[in-house]
């Protein structure tokens, strides 16, 4: 039987899980809301102590670099992402062409700027200065998460080998990585475009590109 001051003991703990959860939530929306109206380079562990109403000391307790922080982020965004993505793959029997499916991951990632954003940066960036643990702990979650949205695809494309669908996604990320850094246009060069009409057959269109490039993978992996 539990006494009193055990349960007491217990309440205190959670309520501080609670809090400690709560303040990490708090530091997460503050950095994703600076990052969409800036970039990764602009924002600064001091700025987001500042929007989450916090000591910028208490963004280390939780956080200890900028790429620990954005790696956490880039997570939360990227399950969020396989979840959405997986509900869709998931609904149904019908088995789809390549073109219906490439459309559909395309178009999953239509409003997801931030994300696309942070996996361009994923290798070069945020799995930089961040501890073993929490690199290990996301590439276990990832290939998780990469086995089950692999295998709906393949029940989705008859065409596609065991393994194939999980090497699908490792595509449809290179893909995202280049075609997000093509599209984002520094200052500089937008204001040249802009003043330059024949350049702009350089301007890329990050959801139409995609889309094409994925098409033509799938219609590759299907005619061979």
């Amino acid at each position: 039987m539990v006494s009193n001051n055990a349960r007491r003991v217990m309440a205190q703990r959670a309520r501080k899980e609670e809090d400690k959860e709560a303040r990490r939530r708090q530091l997460l929306d503050a950095a994703l809301e600076l990052y969409r109206g800036t970039s990764y380079d602009e924002v600064k562990m001091a700025d987001v102590a500042e929007r989450a109403q916090l000591a910028k000391g208490t963004v280390f307790l939780y956080f200890p670099t900028k790429e620990a922080l954005f790696l956490a982020l880039l997570e939360e965004q990227l399950f969020a992402w396989f979840a959405r993505l997986e509900a869709t793959l998931a609904r149904g029997e019908e088995r789809w062409t390549g073109t219906q499916m490439a459309r559909t991951v395309a178009g999953s990632m239509e409003g997801e700027e931030p994300l696309t954003r942070l996996l361009a940066r994923l290798q070069t960036v945020l799995e930089q200065n961040v501890t073993v643990e929490q690199v290990r702990g996301f590439k276990e979650r990832l290939l998780e998460a990469l086995g089950r949205a692999g295998a709906l695809v393949e029940q989705r494309l008859p065409f596609l080998k065991p393994g194939e669908g999980v090497r699908f996604f490792l595509h449809v990320h290179a893909l995202v990585v280049g075609l997000r850094q093509l599209a984002d246009l520094t200052p500089v060069v937008r204001q040249v475009h802009e003043a330059a009409p024949h350049l702009h057959p350089l301007r890329v269109d990050f959801s139409r590109e995609l889309t094409e490039a994925l098409s033509g993978l799938l219609r590759g992996l299907e005619t061979r």
